[in-house]
This record gives structure tokens, C-alpha cells and sequence, in this order.
């Protein structure tokens, strides 16, 4: 369920809450109005029937109890008190708060009175005894009407204390309905609220806790996409984030090794150079006396035919060339230290490639195997760099691939032009290169040729390295393992950019 429509059920529900409370008071309300106002109308009326006839027929039955009586002015009164009566029994008096509607009570009265009324119009007789029995019958005819008026009134007087009794139930009912009303909708609302706030926080709580997690470095922490649909969208966003980040730092990390090792092998590079450039000539002048003394001694025992002589020309071979070959090794030492001599310029690097594969087939050991050279399409092949160099690299990296390759093997260059980077791609089909060795493969004097007829220096690749990353290049290896062969890649930026 989404955030918004728990939000709406939470509304929707103290709404109605708020309603019912309202209904259960306008309820007690109007019952309450409907007892207070038959009540008002009953003291209305009682006040009525007892001020107005009530009183005005004590008044009569008095007139007629003195000496001697006064039927004039019992008669008045006897109109007066029927017609206000006449006034409140009619139709527009009883109104819907008439507290009591009672027509046989009302016919009694009116019976009595139109009885005390006809009594008083008779005559009185002149026999003093029937005079005396006459005023009786006055004064009885108006206290019959008192009495049933007496009766009327108490039964008012009755029916308002029933309609106060229900008023003060009724109260109790509303104030008993508003509470219960009041209190299932605080505790519903509580309920909802408590719920809401699970709902809401606890989602919210395991964020603050992936985002502290991520905030240290484990991105590899996920969310549980659990809660509203908004904070589930917003898990499901967090963990597309958090593995983003991820595979970030892990080819963050990747590029600090692969920096990491490119400036150790260029500081290694560094060291040796300084190291060769102080060391070199003192190494060479040694070297040049122990190779003149060893060739003089050849060349003195070449006409010799015991078996000495001949083990001593081995040995003095041998001396001969282990002199030339130190005396190469710090040749190239020098070339890592010696500062670039000539300025560099504009070279076709296929043509260059071109005329190194045409050097390397005169040589006679590597005939067996093939050296192919594609072009791209591209007219624009050229480079800015010095142009023996660029030989140098290729040079390098095609022996290299010669000499990883056996008899029928083949090694073939490739040069493409990439938008503003010209691109040599080398690749043979020979022993391959295990992961250790992709990590070392540039590294100064590391070599897997030891065990060979002809053991390498490991210093042609580190070369190779150093002049492509002076000239502003790269380079890179890649093998699919042992015995699948190898791939180089060098990268120069082109002489002339591409113009969009």
C-alpha cells in the first residue's frame, strides 16, 4: 500500500471519527431540545391553567361563598375563565411541544363549565330556603369545574416532570454516546497513527543505516524494499545507487593498481636509468679491456690444434661474448636515462611498421614464421613522435611476439586510426602469458626467457614502455593464457585531431 493512501485511510478515518462524535452531540442536542421545549410549554401552560382559569374560578366560588353572594361577578369571572379555556384548547395554542393533548379531560372541563355556567343564569327563587339551596348548587357547579380543572393541572404538572426526567437521561445518554464516540475514534486514530508511524519510520531508520554503511565503504550493503510503495521505489533507488557505487569503487580500485604499478614501474625505470647513467662509463671500460684482451688471446691461439688450445678458445669465446652482451645490456640501461636527441615529427606509423617487418624477414632464424601487416582504411595514419623510436617500439614488440612464437607461428600488426588516436595492434598465436606475468610484463629485467638458448635482458618491454609514455601514449597487454597467444596495444596521439 502506498504512503498516500495510508495517509488518505488516516484522514478518512479521524474524519469520520470527528463525525460520529458529531452526530452522537447534535442527537443528545435535539432530544434534549424536544424535553426542554415540552417542558417550557408545559410550565406555559400549567401557569395558564392555574393563573388564568384556574385562579378566575377560585375567584367565582368565592363571589358565590359571600354574604351575600355576588353571582354578577361569578358569572364574569365563570366567562372570563372560559373563554381563556376556549383560548387554550384551540388549535393554534397546542402546538407540537403541548405537553399534554388530552380531549376527554378537556371535554370534562368544558362540560363543567358550561354546567356551572347555566347554573348561574338561573333564577334565584324567592322562597328563602330555595334561595339557600340555589347558592349551594352555584358555589358546587363552579368547585366541580375547579376540581376537574385542579385534576388537568396536576396531570401537566406530572407530564413536565416526566419530560425533565427524560431530558436528564437524554443528557446522560449523549454524554455517555460522545465519550464512547470520542474514544474509538482517539483510539483509532492512535492505532492508525502508531501503524502510520511504523510504517514510515522503521523503512526510514534502515536507510539512515545503509546510508551510514555507504558513508564507510560498504557498498555492498542493500535494503530490504519493504514498507509504502514510495519508500520501496526509494529502497529499490538506493540499492541501484549503492551497486552503481560498487562497481565504481571497484574500477576505482582497479585504476589505482594499474597507476599504482605503472609509477612503480616507472620510478624502477627512473632508478635505473640514474643508476646505469652513473655506473656506465665505468662499466664499459672494464668490459672493453676484458673484450680486446679475450679477442687478442683468440686470435693468438687460433692456429693452435691441442686439446688445451682448443677449450681455451671456447672459454675466450665465450668470454667474448658474455663482454658484448653486458656491453648491450648497459646500452639499453642508457637508453631509459638518455634525454630524447632529436625533435619529433610527423611519422606514418604503418609505414613504419612496414619497414621494421621488412628489416626482420632478412634474418634468417625467424624465417620459419610469418609477419603480417593490415592497414586500416583510414589515409591519415601519421604520428608525432621521433621516428627511430617509434622503429625501436615496433621493433621490440614484433621480436617480442617472434620469439613467443614457434616454427609456423604468426605474428601480425594491425594499425587503425581510433577519432584522434592512431593505434598498433601486435598479436601472435604463441606460448601466451599467465596473470602474473600481465602484471610484470613492463617491469625492468623481468623476463620467462632464463631457461632459453638466448635468455632476454627484460629490459626490451620496459624500453618500449618508456618511449610510448614519453611520446604521450599508451600501452597495453592482454592474453587469454598460457599457449593462447598474446596482444599488444600502443595508442599514439594522432599529428592531426579529428574536426567535428
Amino acid at each position: 500500500m502506498s504512503l498516500r493512501r495510508r495517509l488518505a485511510i488516516q484522514l478518512t478515518a479521524m474524519l469520520l471519527g470527528a463525525i460520529g462524535i458529531s452526530a452522537a452531540a447534535l442527537w443528545g442536542i435535539n432530544g434534549l431540545q424536544q424535553d426542554y421545549g415540552v417542558a417550557l410549554a408545559g410550565y406555559s401552560e400549567l401557569r395558564q391553567m392555574y393563573g388564568s382559569v384556574g385562579a378566575r374560578l377560585a375567584i367565582a366560588a368565592e363571589m358565590l361563598r359571600a354574604d351575600p353572594p355576588n353571582r354578577d361577578r361569578a358569572g364574569d369571572e365563570l366567562r372570563n375563565a372560559t373563554d381563556q379555556f376556549d383560548l387554550f384548547t384551540s388549535s393554534d395554542a397546542q402546538g407540537p411541544n403541548h405537553a399534554i393533548h388530552d380531549a376527554a379531560a378537556e371535554r370534562d372541563i368544558r362540560e363543567a363549565l358550561l354546567a356551572a355556567a347555566l347554573q348561574l343564569r338561573r333564577r334565584i327563587p324567592s322562597d328563602a330556603d330555595a334561595a339557600s339551596e340555589s347558592a349551594r348548587r352555584d358555589a358546587a357547579s363552579v368547585d366541580a369545574a375547579l376540581v376537574r380543572t385542579g385534576t388537568f393541572a396536576s396531570r401537566i404538572s406530572a407530564a413536565i416532570e416526566q419530560r425533565q426526567a427524560s431530558a436528564i437521561s437524554k443528557r446522560h445518554e449523549t454524554i455517555l454516546a460522545v465519550a464512547i464516540t470520542g474514544a474509538i475514534a482517539v483510539l483509532g486514530a492512535g492505532i492508525i497513527g502508531l501503524l502510520q508511524y511504523r510504517g514510515v519510520v522503521t523503512p526510514l531508520a534502515r536507510l539512515g543505516i545503509g546510508v551510514r554503511r555507504i558513508s564507510t565503504g560498504e557498498f555492498r550493503s542493500r535494503l530490504q524494499e519493504s514498507g509504502p510503495r514510495e519508500l520501496q521505489e526509494l529502497s529499490r533507488d538506493f540499492n541501484r545507487m549503492a551497486a552503481d557505487l560498487d562497481e565504481f569503487y571497484h574500477r576505482l580500485e582497479q585504476k589505482v593498481a594499474e597507476k599504482s604499478r605503472e609509477l612503480t614501474r616507472s620510478e624502477r625505470l627512473a632508478s635505473v636509468g640514474y643508476l646505469a647513467a652513473g655506473v656506465a662509463h665505468e662499466i664499459n671500460n672494464p668490459i672493453a679491456i676484458i673484450a680486446g684482451h679475450a679477442e687478442l688471446l683468440l686470435s693468438q691461439t687460433s692456429r693452435g690444434s691441442s686439446i688445451e688450445d682448443d677449450e681455451t678458445r671456447r672459454s675466450l669465446a665465450v668470454i667474448c661474448d658474455e663482454a658484448f652482451r653486458c656491453k648491450d645490456i648497459v646500452g639499453k640501461l642508457l637508453s631509459l636515462s638518455r634525454p630524447r636527441e632529436a625533435d619529433p615529427g610527423e611519422v606514418d606509423l604503418a609505414a613504419a611498421a612496414q619497414e621494421v617487418i621488412a628489416a626482420l624477414g632478412g634474418i634468417r632464424e625467424y624465417q620459419d614464421r610469418r609477419l603480417v601487416l593490415s592497414r586500416g582504411q583510414e589515409a591519415d595514419l601519421d604520428v608525432c613522435a621521433v621516428g627511430a623510436e617509434i622503429k625501436q617500439v615496433i621493433l621490440n614488440l614484433l621480436m617480442n611476439g617472434l620469439q613467443a612464437v614457434g616454427p609456423g607461428g604468426e605474428v601480425r600488426a594491425e594499425v587503425a586510426r581510433h577519432g584522434d588516436w592512431i593505434q598498433l595492434r601486435i598479436r601472435d598465436d604463441g606460448r601466451g602469458m599467465s596473470a602474473q606475468t600481465l602484471e610484470r610484463v613492463f617491469e625492468p629485467f623481468y623476463t620467462e626467457r632464463n631457461g632459453a638458448r638466448e635468455p632476454g635482458t627484460g629490459l626490451g618491454l620496459s624500453i618500449t614502455h618508456a618511449i610510448v609514455q614519453s611520446h604521450g601514449g599508451r600501452i597495453s597487454a592482454t592474453s587469454a593464457g598460457i599457449g593462447r597467444g598474446s596482444e599488444f596495444v600502443v595508442e599514439m596521439p594522432a599529428a592531426r585531431r579529428v574536426h567535428s
